[in-house]
């Protein structure tokens, strides 16, 4: 799944670890340090392998064998 910086942080902010768990205050030192990571470690443009996707692949390989 194609994301930017901007998305990724979104989504991660979207989880229940984060944006349903934390209060505002946390919610908001998460964002400044997640954002600062993601300035530091990602490119602006990048693509996660979605999990269920590669399960069900997995699967469809293996019922060919």
């Amino acid at each position: 799944m194609p994301f930017t910086r901007e998305t990724w942080n979104g989504r991660m902010k979207a989880c229940r670890g984060i944006g349903a768990s934390l209060t505002p205050e946390e919610v908001n030192a998460w964002e400044e340090e997640h954002q600062r990571l993601l300035a530091e470690t990602a490119p602006e443009k990048f693509t996660i392998r979605h999990y269920a996707a590669m399960i069900e692949l997995r699967n469809l390989w293996n019922k060919h064998l």
